[in-house]
């Protein structure tokens, strides 16, 4: 009997061991992989012409009782200011392919009207056009993102609006803009080149899509020293082929491919209607959006493997039934703390992609679907969405940090999906930032961070949770759910322990130190300022592998620029020596090229621009310690034409020039 009982005691001691390890989440970070940035474009927000979006939610008129500067409504358009939105989306949506831009020009009240046959079939009178919008990124400083009318429209229209807003030349469209009041072009660079085009936008193939697309870029300009950013219409959801289609077929044409993909309510629920059953739903559908963007990129690398071309999610969200009592064809919905979750799950996924990932757009800004902010005439809240946007804005242009997150399953009915989701990075300042969401409605999770490359300092935190799942803010209550302090968290030794609430999404700040890569220990005696270059000649649309090749030629320049005597065309360069870093710190480089080029430094890929392209930019970022660090920089140059720039950015400094005494070779 003795023994028995033995046996069982140790049984029991191993399943409890056991539990005890699986109950443990461990998240490790590792700062010294750090080298992407979070594009600040992927806090982008959409606008339409839709329900009370644009009319009642950003614009109400001069002569509105509502405070307003020139029509744009200042309580919303401050709201949206204190977010640093980066990048707005307009007219649409299903709207733009029905938007012809000459319609919202000119004296208000001599635009034609037109019925919004898409959302609701209201009269649409073109009061909020193009100069409308221009006006409202000029308070929001923000970037404007104009979808081009690919489905009803001409090439000429979208080539003249391009004119008409970029052109400072003597033309008509620039005659025309000035007699409306525009005197300098306002420098548009992101333009859509239609919108759903397998959908809502034409009903397209991409085979067809692709050739009408190919024939609308070719006759967008750019103006002056405006370069575009041209920007394709992508997949619906995990429509894999279309994107292998446009991506074959346009590529190396545009800067952007966009994504649209909606965590839908199925079930007919109300965006307050939250039983666990839908809770777990939505969230596991909101979970897919990694896959999506992992996949397409996948097929994305088959025709861009340098990622020159970004995936822009321009249309995610929450897509509920409407709240009751409104037009089924505005797309009014609440919000609450679930939309919460939703929002951080979708930021840490684009913040773990930013590599590819480097545009996004919440649909949509104002009261329609996911909305940061709702309105009721002169009232107007502020939503769980918007308090998300607010807490993340710190990984806004800041490095992202890799990590290997461990965690338990939330599991329903049979099915599991991770408790948590995270993502990290650091800024300019040097401050780490570690966003937290806990997907479990039930229980708090307890979570070991590791940190790898960083000396953790000291901590603070915030936290957005509530006490219902339907928790929202109301124009009664707009404060049901907002940021708070948070401090359940301990620092010891080289890791962080937090114990995350349920249903909740944190931000952790750390302060500390980012151990850099140590520099090369080189006798600079050795050394003499300048940069080796190797030449080659033959036909390439990749970079070769210059190291198996017998070089042309070889000689020594006192920064990255082409030797004399260079050909036109079907030559290869590849430069080598040293880079002295002044100081600790994070670098900053901003490589341009036509055709590709690459930036490798101490062995690593820091920037990869590689493929036929025109003279474009792409950025990295390493930290550095004070010292000499190897460099290198391959260069393929075809047909067409050539150029080759590097500049960088050093800690607390601007972009500049490589000064030619940080360059050395052996």
């Amino acid at each position: 009997m003795k023994k028995k009982y033995l046996v069982l005691l140790v049984v029991i001691g191993l399943l409890t061991t056991d539990a005890i390890i699986m109950a443990q989440n461990t998240l490790t970070i590792d700062a010294t992989q750090a080298k992407y940035r979070i594009n600040r474009n992927i806090y982008g927000h959409f606008s339409e012409h839709l329900g009370h979006c644009i009319y009642e939610g950003l614009w109400v008129g001069e002569n509105s009782p509502i405070p307003n500067k020139n029509g744009l409504r200042t309580d919303v358009v401050d709201a949206l200011k204190n977010l640093q939105i980066p990048a707005l989306r307009w007219p649409g949506g299903c709207f733009a392919d029905e938007y012809h831009w000459r319609d919202g020009i000119g004296p208000a009240n001599q635009r034609p009207t037109m019925i919004n046959t898409n959302w609701g079939g209201v009269t649409e009178d073109n009061s909020f056009g193009t100069h409308e919008f221009m006006e409202l990124c000029r308070q929001l400083d923000c970037e404007p993102y104009i979808s081009g009318n690919l489905g009803s429209g001409t090439v000429q229209e979208m080539s003249q609006w391009v004119e008409y807003v970029n052109s400072d030349n003597v033309s008509p469209m620039t005659d025309l803009r000035k007699a409306n009041g525009q005197e300098k072009s306002w420098g548009v660079k992101f333009w859509g080149i239609g919108n759903e085009s397998w959908g809502c936008g034409g009903n397209m193939r991409p085979e067809y899509y692709s050739d009408l697309a190919n024939q609308y870029g070719n006759f967008l300009r750019n103006y002056g020293s405006n370069s575009l950013d041209k920007i394709a219409v992508g997949p619906n959801g995990d429509d894999y082929n279309w994107t292998d289609v446009v991506m074959r077929e346009m590529g190396p044409s545009i800067w952007g491919l966009s994504l649209h993909y909606y965590t839908w309510a199925n079930g007919g629920e109300t965006a307050t209607n939250v039983t666990e059953e839908n809770w777990f739903g939505m969230l596991q559908k909101t979970l897919k959006m990694e896959e999506l963007v992992s996949k397409h990129s996948e097929v994305m690398d088959k025709y861009d493997p340098g990622r020159s071309v970004s995936l822009v999610v321009d249309e995610w969200g929450a897509w509920y039934t409407v709240e009751p009592g409104t037009n089924p064809g505005f797309l009014y919905q609440q919000n609450t703390i679930r939309d919460a979750l939703i929002t951080g799950i979708n930021l840490n996924i684009f913040h773990n992609h930013c590599s590819r990932v480097r545009m996004a757009a919440v649909a949509q800004v104002v009261n329609v679907l996911q909305a940061v902010v709702l309105t009721d005439a002169e009232k107007m809240l502020l939503t769980p969405t918007y308090h998300v946007f607010d807490m993340y804005k710190v990984h806004q242009d800041a490095l992202m940090v890799p990590s290997d997150l461990k965690c338990n399953n939330y599991e329903y009915n049979n099915s599991s999906i991770p408790a948590l989701s995270v993502s990290s990075s650091i800024d300019k300042d040097g401050k780490m930032h570690v966003s937290i969401c806990n997907l479990n409605p039930n229980k708090e999770e307890k979570l070991s961070c590791l940190l790898n490359g960083f000396d953790a300092k000291t901590i603070s935190g915030t936290i957005i949770t509530s006490t219902e799942l339907n928790s929202h803010n109301t124009f009664e209550k707009p404060s049901e759910v907002g940021i708070e302090p948070f401090s359940n968290f301990k620092l010891k030794g080289g890791s962080i322990d937090v114990t995350v609430p349920a249903h909740s999404v944190i931000t952790l700040e750390i302060l500390g130190d980012f151990k850099a890569k140590a520099a090369n220990k080189i006798d600079t005696k050795s050394l003499k300022q300048g940069i080796r270059y190797s030449r080659y000649e033959g036909l390439w649309n990749r970079i070769p592998d210059f190291s198996s090749m017998i070089p042309a030629g070889s000689g020594i320049e006192k920064n990255f620029v082409f030797p004399k005597g260079m050909p036109l065309s079907n030559f290869g360069l590849e430069y080598s020596g040293y880079f002295e870093a002044k100081a600790d710190g994070l670098y900053d480089f901003y490589l341009t090229s036509d055709d590709g080029a690459k930036l490798i430094i101490d062995g690593e890929d820091a920037i990869i621009h590689d493929g036929l392209h025109g003279m474009t930019e792409r950025q990295g970022t390493v930290f550095l310690s004070k010292g000499l660090h190897t460099i290198s920089l391959p260069f393929f140059q075809a047909g067409g034409g050539s150029g080759l720039k590097l500049h960088y950015k050093q800690p607390s400094g601007n972009k500049s020039d490589i000064p030619d005494e940080l360059l050395w070779h052996k």
